[in-house]
């Protein structure tokens, strides 16, 4: 019989089950990393500096964490008995997943230049907008979760509630680039915030992202 593409039709293989295991560590690192970003926009606004600096450096922390399960999921689905087209969705997926720690790991960047908060209204949109990072990598937890656990139903609801989240951070994004306009500050500081911007509605694209090959990964294990 022709070996299915379904991944989890051999899930009691070694290789296999290491992989995914890997994944769940992986997106619990790369949430970590998004949680840290939310917490140290929030010592900004609450001009508590060395609450800032330590969220930064835990952010950097689950960044570099990461990255190192990152090379281990490459180095087995380098060796696993994949075919290609799966070992393929494997890697995006590990790929998405890095990037979302990699687009928080920015924003966290950009902090480090910010002495005080920018304005009272900027304040409120850019933590309105780490708190829909925060709640689509909650989701994006949850659908890999159920994808280890086959309930593909589960993963399209999750999925489906990513794409609203990243529907709302992009409604956010106009409205903190009208925000920004409006609001005087001097050249350099608006450079930094739009970067900011920029770098947040990342974060939620990369979770989208990974959503979405989580989605695939779960309609070809239908």
């Amino acid at each position: 019989m022709e070996r299915t593409r379904n991944i989890f039709a051999w899930l009691g293989e070694k290789e296999e089950q290491e992989v995914l295991a890997l994944a769940l560590k992986h997106v619990e690192k790369s949430f970590e990393c998004v949680l840290e970003m939310k917490s140290g926009i929030e010592s900004l606004v609450n001009n508590d500096i060395e609450s800032k600096k330590r969220h930064i450096v835990l952010a950097k922390n689950a960044e570099h964490d990461g990255d190192e399960i990152k090379k281990v999921i490459m180095n087995e689905l380098s060796k696993g008995m994949f075919l290609p087209p799966d070992r393929e969705d494997l890697i995006l997926l590990n790929e998405n997943l890095n990037d979302i720690a990699d687009s928080a790991k920015g924003v966290v960047r950009l902090l480090e230049f910010f002495e005080k908060e920018p304005s009272a209204e900027l304040d409120r949109l850019l933590l309105e907008n780490s708190t829909l990072a925060v709640k689509a990598g909650e989701k994006l937890k949850a659908a890999i979760n159920y994808l280890v656990k086959s309930d593909i139903q589960k993963v399209m609801e999750e999925c489906a509630q990513i794409e609203t989240l990243e529907e709302e951070g992009d409604d956010k994004r106009r409205d903190l680039i009208k925000a920004l306009i409006k609001t005087e500050l001097t050249p350099q500081l608006t450079i930094l915030v739009y970067e900011m911007i920029d770098n947040l509605e990342n974060v939620i694209d990369c979770v989208k992202k990974a959503g979405d090959m989580v989605r695939i990964l779960a309609i070809k294990a239908r």
